[in-house]
Formats: structure tokens, C-alpha cells, sequence
């Protein structure tokens, strides 16, 4: 999840990566670095589009709950 949400906002992170491949390679029987290549273009793929989600996502802010006050139900 967490190497999901980093190639979402555009970012790469080496150690996740390589855990990951590290993973698929041991449970598929392929060797690591085919699972490399082919983890690598997808992740730049996400990764491509992320400039223009984070701007949209920016656009439409998250409300503070703690902020206004507590919540009453």
C-alpha cells in the first residue's frame, strides 16, 4: 500500500521497490529482474500522470473536523 500511494503522488522510493520485487520474484519463480522491468514501467506509468492528480486533488481540499469543532451525531 504504501509504495502505491508514493508512485500515485509521482514518487519513487528504492527500498519499497526492491522489497516488492523481491516478493513477486519469490512467489512467481521469475527471476528478479524480469519482475524489475516490468514493476519499473508500471510504476512510471502511475507515476507519469501524478503532477496532474495532485493539482486536481489540491483543488478539492479535505475538511479539518478537529478544526470546527467536535462532531455530533
Amino acid at each position: 500500500m504504501s509504495l502505491a500511494d508514493k508512485a500515485w503522488k509521482g514518487k519513487r522510493v528504492t527500498d519499497l521497490e526492491e522489497l516488492l520485487m523481491d516478493r513477486l520474484a519469490d512467489a512467481t519463480g521469475r527471476e528478479r529482474w524480469a519482475v524489475f522491468l516490468e514493476l519499473d514501467d508500471i510504476l512510471d506509468r502511475i507515476a507519469a500522470d501524478a503532477d496532474r492528480r495532485l493539482a486536481c486533488q489540491a483543488t478539492h481540499p479535505v475538511p479539518n473536523p478537529a478544526a470546527s469543532g467536535p462532531v455530533v451525531v
